[in-house]
């Protein structure tokens, strides 16, 4: 009787410690990642990147380096084709933050463009943390292919669908749209992220790829094989018009020197903003915790990537904001005296685009 009554008891204290076990992991708003051991702070949060290899990637992983050792919490980027993959996970909450473009995150969060389709047209939970280093991109070609001017890429194979992100073929239609010439005057060819362009020409099955960033490791690749080659955008306030209504930059004069693989001259090329965002029921304790990290550390960005070393405190806040920034990125901006009047009002008319 004796034997059995202790049986009895620990069965009963094992289901009872299995259901504490359970207990303890809790979901919270992070995907079921727990706690770090202080108040609102996820023990790990995910970044959303594009492909290994891709600028977004390094950017995301530096980024990813810098909160996990400035911070209680760990911080990992996740490669993957691009926003159309990561944005969805948004909803899942199998990713809580992202590096992409401005337009991608606002197409995202409005459910527009390609996104349109994979959010069901109501776009995805987004919000700013920090704008940053600005991207610089062009079409790209091998400095073997006698290729020199936009014209010439006329009849010519030229990859402008990117199936990881809608932003990337947007640009390649700007640089056709700059030059006055569209899909029509173009063999079209789609790849699956913006290395597999470069790779593209490297392997002679496309002639040119109409978006790369400076900085990108493929882009080394096609110079050490074939040379690479940046074609120019058409500077005019015309042509810089029919380049915007497809994706919003600006031209900008680049010269050849270090660091500026492609660029063989003199070349007028297109930028514009890249942002790290978040999912907008990620904690406001969080969310702090990051901002505040980057920008008390934001010198340790350099030593990992080159890029890197333009994602300054003095950018974080942009008034070309294009989508609304998260609460507790505002509360630490406050506390630093840069969120101004003006942003808030920025803030407010974004914010009445959409009801999240």
């Amino acid at each position: 009787m004796r034997k059995r009554f202790l049986f009895s008891a620990a069965c009963l204290l094992l289901i009872v410690m299995m259901f504490s076990v359970v207990g303890c992991g809790g979901s919270g708003n992070q995907g079921g990642q727990g706690e770090s051991g202080e108040p609102g702070l996820p023990r790990m949060l995910s970044i959303g990147t594009h492909a290994m290899g891709s600028l977004f990637n390094s950017m995301g992983s530096g980024l990813a380096t810098v909160c996990s050792k400035n911070t209680p919490m760990e911080v990992k980027a996740i490669a993957t084709s691009g926003p159309v993959e990561w944005l969805p996970m948004f909803h899942s909450k199998e990713i809580d933050m992202g590096v992409l473009n401005a337009w991608d995150a606002e197409m995202g969060w409005l459910g527009k463009s390609d996104y349109e389709m994979v959010s069901r047209g109501q776009g995805f939970p987004v919000r700013l943390v920090t704008n940053g280093t600005p991207s610089i991109i062009s079409a790209v070609v091998a400095a073997d292919s006698g290729i020199n001017t936009a014209q010439d890429l006329k009849g010519k194979s030229y990859v402008m669908n990117y199936a990881g992100s809608a932003g990337l073929s947007a640009q390649a239609r700007a640089f056709l749209a700059n030059h006055n010439m569209s899909a029509d005057d173009v063999q079209v060819i789609s790849v699956p992220g913006v290395g597999d362009g470069l790779n593209a020409i490297i392997e002679r099955r496309a002639d040119g790829t109409g978006t790369a960033n400076m900085g990108i490791s493929q882009l080394e690749e096609l110079e050490a094989t074939r040379g690479a080659k940046y074609l120019s955008y058409d500077p005019s306030p015309e042509a810089e018009a029919r380049a915007q209504a497809e994706f919003p930059g600006f031209v900008v004069l680049i010269q050849p020197g270090p660091g500026n693989t492609g660029v063989r001259e003199p070349t007028y090329m297109y930028t514009y903003e890249n942002y790290l965002i978040a999912r907008i029921d990620v904690s406001e304790e969080a969310i702090y915790a990051v901002v505040e990290a980057l920008w008390n550390n934001y010198d340790e960005l350099a030593a990992i990537h080159p890029r890197l070393a333009n994602w300054k405190p003095e950018i974080f806040v942009t008034e070309l904001a294009t989508v609304p920034y998260h609460e507790g990125a505002i509360k630490f901006y406050k506390e630093q005296g840069v969120w101004t009047d003006k942003m808030e009002e920025i803030q407010s008319g974004l914010l009445a685009k959409k009801a999240d």
